[in-house]
């Protein structure tokens, strides 16, 4: 029984909010090592052997995820949309769905379920296994000392969706506990991965130094005057770097213009920012960003699109700043 249908869940979680960072638009379409979230996640299923994917989307922000993914053709997916209302819960989202998902299993999942290892096996033991369901749960991640997981997605029988859908229960149930009462069988795995959208900024850096790790070299030095490249580095044929280290794992968009820059590890500089006398790491620099002459390295940070960050040689000294609602200024 191999899965080729999936349903994907790209709404808002419970009391969310944007990252100051990044204000407008969808969190699931905010890039991790310069690919939006939902990419990375698309491409996951694909590799798992999934042929037709239906994402379930909120009315204010299906047209921008619509525009971003298109038909599934970058992934080689059948990509269907639905509008679902998070607050009606996996449940919800089923019932939506039902004329794609038909008589056949399918596989739940968090738009922004990013994972670091192949989910097939998975999938192949649920097949193989008979079960009517299985709970796929996220790893807590080690580095904030957390026991727990976070659900990752559920893989359904259509006898479970039958089960969910035919019969009442609370819009927030755990669907596994929903199979389990009816009498299915369950069965649950974890998997090493995340919830991009879930938490704060630093979820956001959690995410994109997880999907960094796999990053493999491409760069072709002698196009970059000055420059060292150590590790995993990814460069953009299209950028330009002199006098500049990078330390990876670390990856530069196209246009990317880099003078006597330090870029270290876990960072990812996207299209077209311009980086000079500065130097930043284990951060995400989005589109157009500027960083000139900062003066101070940095680190942990989410530089938004079109941020401009430089030091004025002038006297007297001061700092100027623009400061969003929800932003968090440290200076050291």
């Amino acid at each position: 029984m191999e899965i080729a249908k999936a349903l994907v869940l790209a709404g808002r979680a419970g009391r969310d909010r944007p990252w100051p960072s990044v204000q407008a638009g969808p969190k699931h379409l905010v890039p991790v090592a310069n690919r939006p979230i939902l990419f990375h996640h698309l491409e996951a299923l694909r590799a798992a052997g999934v042929l037709e994917a239906t994402i379930a989307v909120e009315p204010e922000s299906a047209g921008l995820i619509l525009a971003a993914v298109g038909d599934g053709s970058e992934w080689n997916l059948a990509v269907r949309y639905v509008e679902w209302a998070p607050a009606s819960g996996v449940g919800g989202a089923l019932a939506a769905a039902r004329p794609f998902i038909g008589d056949e299993p399918v596989l739940v999942r968090p738009g922004d379920a990013l994972q670091r290892e192949q989910i097939h096996p998975h999938i192949a033991e649920f097949a193989g296994g008979q079960l009517d369901a299985m709970a796929l749960r996220l790893s807590a991640s080690p580095r904030k000392g957390a026991n727990g997981a976070l659900p990752g997605g559920y893989l359904l029988s259509e006898r479970a969706v039958s089960l969910l859908l035919d019969r009442p229960r609370p819009c927030d149930e755990d669907p596994l506990a929903g199979v389990r009462r009816h009498g299915g069988q369950v069965l649950v795995r974890d998997i090493e991965g995340c919830l991009a959208c879930h938490g704060d900024q630093d979820s956001l850096l959690e995410a994109n130094r997880r999907m960094l790790e796999d990053l493999r070299r491409d760069v072709d030095p002698s196009a970059h005057p000055g420059s060292e490249f150590q590790g995993p580095v990814m460069v953009h044929p299209s950028a330009r770097l002199e006098d500049t280290i990078v330390r990876g794992p670390a990856i530069i968009g196209p246009g990317a213009r880099l003078t006597h820059a330090y870029v270290g590890p876990y960072t990812s500089i996207g299209a077209d920012v311009r980086i000079d006398g500065s130097q930043i790491e284990h951060s995400i620099v989005l589109d157009r960003a500027e960083l000139l002459n900062v003066g101070s390295r940095l680190e942990t940070s989410v530089i938004g699109r079109g941020a401009r960050i430089s030091r004025k040689f002038v006297v007297p000294t001061a700092m100027r700043l623009s400061v969003g609602d929800g932003a968090e200024v440290t200076v050291t």
